[in-house]
């Protein structure tokens, strides 16, 4: 079996890459049930992000006056002085911030991934746009479907308003443009709580995956070491998260209610349909600069970015010949992914080009620490899309024939809604070290200055790039070991394929 030092710089990444995706994704059916998102999709090259980019996550929308220090006449520092004038002027300019924050992370993740191309396995994130955003489907859905013609009793009708309130709060907030205060929705405790253990859970099932995988490949002998006499502590913090979530993060009460409303739905689903349209527009806010519309989306934990407990990722020249007996998946052939090989792309995102940097690989080593993160959209109901009891409008032309999805593998390339993002995948503190590393970072600088922006496979080495409506620039650093980027950067999305939707209940005689 053939050392890295004398394999294709595209085969070494290709196996790396497969050990992400298997650690990612692949538990072992006991301790970690097998994922049931269906495939993984790839940034291309990684999407970087500062820890500050998440505070609207855990601040709201509330400005905070964050004083400046200054240094006195005798040399000792105190806060700046200010009037409330000047306190409210800061509180406005900081809830303006979050705001803007909030947006722009609403849209990144308010898309529909191309699912066209997918092997079940792998795929680079393409978007698909000729059917508009997550939202815009979802909203006509909502507005051109029909559902069926039943009613409830006032005692189901009050049953259901009681647990929609257990999922989603309403609150009021200031508009800055008019002034006035509007009603948003948001998720409940519970539902907070709810996303909250269950990452920690897939934390923990992370950490479980990644020792397993390191054992089984035997790259090294303290992986097995490491397996041998951890995997019981692994396998019981896996299990204590899993309880929990249980006992703590209301995993059974959450799963119960949704499951009794999907019940509920097959009674009167014009009722429950109103109120996921009075929810999406709830969830509706105006941007500050941009003056359109958005859908408020967050992350489960809010604190993920500051969080200590990531995990530590690992791969060697040493795991190549180990793990490319089961690797026989190829990344970059169907999912549009450049691998081996370093690519030069513009700062405005523009063409990117390879960039063959003649890498010697025979002491490769690669690390970074991971994290994966729900992507939370209150907005979006998964229920009503999965139902059996609703269908698009018949007599509306433009729409009796379209469909989300039709279930199938990969799916037609005229669904509409064929997949959904579930959850982002982070990585922070990557390391590429190699033999000739000082004489590659010296050519890749010499890309970087020309405002270009590098990237290597899925993951952002340095360089220029966009944030919002502003462009801003990351550096890697080097030394004789290797290549460094500090920082985090969002390297794919876990997404979920829609089974066949709509699926009518071919019982169901009568539709409003």
């Amino acid at each position: 079996m053939p050392k890295a030092a004398n394999v294709l710089p595209e085969d070494l990444m290709n196996n790396m890459m497969g050990k992400i995706f298997d650690i990612i994704t692949n538990g072992d059916g006991t301790t970690v049930p097998k994922s049931e998102d269906n495939f993984f999709a790839w940034t291309s090259p990684g999407v970087p992000f500062d820890i500050e980019d998440f505070d609207f996550l855990s601040q709201g929308f509330t400005g905070v006056c964050k004083p400046q220090m200054i240094t006195n006449p005798d040399g000792t520092q105190s806060t700046e002085p200010m009037d409330e004038n000047k306190r409210l002027a800061l509180e406005a300019q900081d809830s303006t911030k979050m705001y803007q924050q909030a947006e722009q992370f609403a849209r990144f993740v308010d898309v529909i991934p191309d699912a066209s191309g997918i092997d079940d396995t792998k795929v680079r994130m393409n978007i698909k746009n000729d059917e508009g955003t997550l939202s815009d489907v979802y909203e006509e859905t909502l507005r051109f479907s029909q559902v069926a013609n039943t009613e409830l009793t006032a005692a189901e009708k009050a049953k259901i308003e009681r647990f929609r309130q257990l999922l989603q709060v309403e609150r009021e907030k200031e508009d800055l443009i008019t002034g006035e205060m509007v009603k948003v929705i948001e998720e409940s405790p519970l539902v907070k709580l709810y996303n909250e253990k269950m990452q920690a859970w897939m934390e923990a099932a992370l950490e479980y995956n990644s020792a397993r995988i390191d054992a089984l490949t035997a790259s090294t002998p303290r992986a097995v070491h490491n397996w041998a006499i951890n995997a019981n502590v692994l396998r019981a913090k896996v299990k204590f998260s899993y309880n929990d979530w249980v006992n703590n993060g209301y995993k059974n009460e959450f799963e119960g209610i949704a499951a009794r409303i999907d019940q509920m739905s097959s009674r009167d689903l014009s009722l429950l349909k109103a109120l996921y349209k009075d929810t999406l527009e709830k969830s509706r806010i105006t941007g500050i600069s941009s003056g359109a519309d958005f859908f408020y989306t967050s992350l489960a934990p809010a604190n993920f970015a500051k969080s200590k407990g990531w995990t530590r990722f690992t791969f060697t020249n040493n795991d190549y010949s180990s793990y490319s007996k089961k690797t026989t998946k190829k990344w970059g052939a169907s999912g549009g992914l450049s691998l081996g090989f370093f690519t030069i792309g513009g700062s405005a995102g523009g063409q990117k080009t390879e960039f063959d940097a003649k890498c010697d690989f025979s002491s490769f080593k690669m690390s970074f620490e991971i994290c994966q993160v729900p992507i939370v959209y209150p907005w979006l109901k998964k229920n009503f899309l999965t139902s059996k009891t609703w269908r698009f409008a018949q007599g509306n032309e433009g729409f009796k024939s379209k469909f989300l999805s039709d279930g199938k593998k990969p799916p037609h390339r005229d669904s509409m809604l064929p997949a959904i993002p579930t959850a982002m995948i982070f990585i922070r503190n990557l390391k590429i070290e190699f033999a000739n590393a000082s004489s590659v970072a010296h050519a890749l600088d010499s890309k970087i200055g020309g405002g270009g922006m590098v990237g290597y496979g899925p993951f952002f080495i340095g360089g220029s790039y966009e944030s919002g409506s502003s462009e801003k620039s990351r550096q890697h650093h080097s030394d004789s070991q290797g290549i460094y980027v500090d920082g985090l950067q969002c390297v794919g999305f876990k997404c979920h394929l829609l089974p066949k939707s709509p699926n009518p209940d071919p019982a169901i005689k009568s539709w409003v």
